[in-house]
C-alpha cells in the first residue's frame, strides 16, 4: 500500500488541454458527429431518483446507485446559438433550466437541490489534458453547501485535489495505481473508499454529493456512439 501511495503521489499532474481530444483517442473508428455538435451528460446528485425531460435528448431516468446517477456523454447537434431546455423531477420537487453550450465542448449538467427546497441544474464545462500513459481523474464538488472540497489519500497521504468550489470540477492525470481516498469539506468527510481499477488512457470521475454525511464514489466516463 505504501508503494501505491507514493506512486500515486508522484504521478499527479495538472492537465490543461481539451477533453474532446482525450475522448477522441478512444473513438478513432466511431462515426464522427456533425460540426456544431457538443457532448452533454446529466448527473443526478439528489437523494432520490430523477426523471429528466430534456428537449435535446431522450427522456432520462437517473437512479441513486452510483452507476445509475451518471449518463454517458451524448451528442447534441446544432448547439450554436441554441437554447437547450430541461425539465426534471425528484419526487414532488420539480426543476427546469435553460442551457447554452459551445460546439465541440463536453458539458456535465448537475441536477441538484436549490435554496428554499427547489431543484436546479448547473452546467460545468469539462476540460483536461489527456495522457495515454496515465488515467484522467476528475473530481466534482456536487454539494451546493460546500464552498471548498478536497480529496486526499488515506490515512495521511497527500491531497489529490484541494479547494474545489461548490458545483465545480478539477481534473488531473494520475498513474493507474490503487489507493484508499476520502473526500472532505471542512470537518465533514465521506467514508474512505478505494481508488482502483484505473487503466492508462481511461477517464474517471469522482463525485462528492450531499447526504447525512458527504458521500463519494467513482465512475468511469463513457461517451455514447453517435449514430447518423
Amino acid at each position: 500500500m505504501r508503494q501505491a501511495l507514493l506512486a500515486l503521489a508522484a504521478g499527479l499532474a495538472i492537465g490543461f488541454g481539451s477533453v474532446g481530444q482525450a475522448r477522441a483517442q478512444g473513438q478513432v473508428y466511431d462515426p464522427v458527429p456533425p460540426r456544431g455538435s457538443a457532448y452533454v451528460r446529466l448527473v443526478n446528485v439528489l437523494p432520490g431518483e430523477v426523471q429528466a425531460r430534456p428537449d435535446f435528448l431522450p427522456q432520462q431516468r437517473l437512479g441513486t446507485a452510483p452507476a445509475q446517477r451518471v449518463m454517458a456523454f451524448t451528442t447534441v447537434e446544432n448547439v450554436a446559438n441554441r437554447q437547450l431546455r430541461l425539465e426534471f423531477q425528484e419526487g414532488q420537487r420539480r426543476g427546469q433550466a435553460t442551457l447554452r453550450v459551445e460546439p465541440g465542448s463536453f458539458v456535465t449538467v448537475l441536477l441538484h437541490a436549490a435554496p428554499g427546497g427547489g431543484l436546479a441544474a448547473t452546467a460545468i464545462v469539462d476540460a483536461a489534458d489527456f495522457n495515454r500513459a496515465r488515467a484522467r481523474l476528475a473530481f466534482y464538488n456536487a454539494m451546493p453547501d460546500c464552498p471548498a472540497a478536497g480529496l486526499a489519500i488515506q490515512p495521511s497521504g497527500p491531497a489529490v485535489f484541494e479547494g474545489v468550489p461548490s458545483l465545480a470540477t478539477r481534473a488531473r492525470s494520475v498513474n493507474p495505481v490503487a489507493a484508499e481516498i476520502r473526500a472532505t469539506c471542512g470537518d465533514r468527510a465521506s467514508a474512505p473508499f478505494a481508488l482502483e481499477g484505473l487503466e492508462a488512457g481511461g477517464m474517471y470521475s469522482i463525485w462528492m454529493i450531499s447526504g447525512a454525511q458527504p458521500q463519494a464514489f467513482m465512475t468511469r466516463d463513457t461517451t455514447a456512439v453517435w449514430r447518423p
